[in-house]
């Protein structure tokens, strides 16, 4: 999800709509977005592993900033929002069978916008 390029995988199946996040998010706030989405689309729409990891590789992105800003206890969250986040990372790619270098590995599929090749 370099750049956090969201809308590229999150939208629900049968939905064309534009899936956007919030510039002014932080990093808990993104991280929580995506945990979100991770759940509704695996267990509701119930999404295979191949349309999960893109949602997974995002939250693996964020998760150092995350650690950095969000590494202490919540008064809000009566927790360590770092820890739950990356409990839940670790979770979900076992229940995917997915490892760090999958995530860290994947890319968006190449673009199918732009001109056609001139025909020779």
């Amino acid at each position: 999800m370099k750049g956090w390029s969201l809308p590229l995988a999150a939208s629900p199946d049968g939905d064309d709509s534009l899936l956007l996040g919030w510039a002014g998010w932080d990093h808990k706030d993104r991280a929580q977005t995506v945990v979100n989405l991770v759940l509704d689309r695996s267990d509701e729409s119930g999404w295979s592993v191949d349309k999960i990891t893109p949602l997974l590789a995002g939250l693996a992105e964020v998760m150092p900033w995350v650690m950095q800003w969000h590494g202490e206890f919540d008064k809000e969250w009566y927790s360590v929002p770092a820890e739950e986040f990356a409990a839940f990372l670790t979770d979900q790619c076992s229940r995917f069978s997915l490892r760090q270098e999958d995530l860290t590995a994947w890319r968006p599929p190449a673009s199918t916008r732009g001109r056609r090749a001139a025909a020779v």
